[in-house]
């Protein structure tokens, strides 16, 4: 059967300080929690053949649709008094909307989780089903010939966001795609254009605009121990409940439930089963 779940972009190894690999990326956080909640997933990536077997061996039963790599997309982070250093050591190959399945371009949700500016503005115009979102991160980020990544405004954000019914992104995101526009007048403009906008801040929570209209959400509480990944599972939580019929806002508080189990636990360690999320919504209201 097609994917309840379709996401679109690369599967990350990320470097680590004593030069071994972890598997990152919004599709790996997203693909591991939408499989936990119990949801058909597929996804549509470039890799090599060893990344897609590490993938598969987190994340057994996803569906892959891949466009064929020599070398995983590699970051590496470097920290130098509190401030931290973004390198892309190598890229996977682009992602086109011929890369996307027939039977899957109208699937019930689709999220397009960029981490290199590997997606195409073309493949979102292709996908055509009830919820499709993006979380815009690897769009707004650009690296030099000494492989320094940099961040940059969102250029193709008129060839993307007329195509989304929810855009989720974090105020960091916000200030960087904004460019020299203020970040107030562009997030109340993609909000105007998009059925859903969620602009999430760590800790303090997230503010949901539904048809143009604000509205604060508060997070969870807890000790932060990474917070990696959280924000990919936010955006795969939120889509998940609105998909099973929950208002926005109970959405956004379903998706902070699952962030928050995230950041307590180093890279997908934290990611929790919809059993856990329930526990910790009915235990804690706020």
């Amino acid at each position: 059967m097609p994917p309840d779940l379709v996401l679109v972009g690369h599967i990350a190894q990320d470097l680590q300080p004593d030069g071994s690999f972890r598997l990152g990326g919004t599709v790996t956080y997203a693909a591991l929690l939408a499989q936990r909640l119990g949801l058909r997933v597929g996804v549509v990536t470039s890799a090599p053949e060893a990344t897609l077997t590490q993938f598969a061996a987190l994340s057994p039963g996803v569906a892959l649709a891949v466009v064929p790599a020599t070398t995983p997309t590699i970051f590496e982070n470097r920290y130098h008094a509190g401030q931290r250093q973004q390198f892309l050591r190598a890229r996977a190959a682009p992602i086109t909307a011929a890369a996307v399945p027939p039977d899957w371009r109208a699937a019930p949700i689709t999220l397009f989780g960029p981490i290199a500016d590997e997606i195409a503005p073309e493949v979102a115009a292709g996908c055509a089903g009830p919820l499709r979102a993006a979380t815009p991160q690897g769009w707004l980020r650009a690296w030099d010939a000494t492989a320094l990544v940099h961040p940059i405004p969102w250029h193709h954000a008129d060839a993307i966001i007329p195509h989304l019914t929810a855009l989720i992104l974090s105020v960091e995101d916000l200030a960087v795609a904004a460019g020299t526009r203020d970040a107030q007048a562009a997030v109340q403009g993609w909000a105007a254009r998009v059925p859903l906008l969620a602009l999430t801040d760590g800790p303090r929570g997230a503010t949901l605009w539904t048809n143009g209209t604000p509205q604060s959400i508060p997070a969870f509480p807890v000790a932060e121990v990474d917070p990696t990944g959280a924000g990919d599972c936010f955006a795969t939580a939120l889509l998940v409940a609105l998909h099973q019929g929950q208002a926005a806002a109970e959405a956004a508080r379903f998706a902070h439930a699952a962030a928050s189990f995230v950041v307590q636990a180093p890279g997908t360690a934290g990611i929790p089963t919809a059993a856990q999320i329930a526990a910790r919504l009915a235990a804690t209201r706020i």
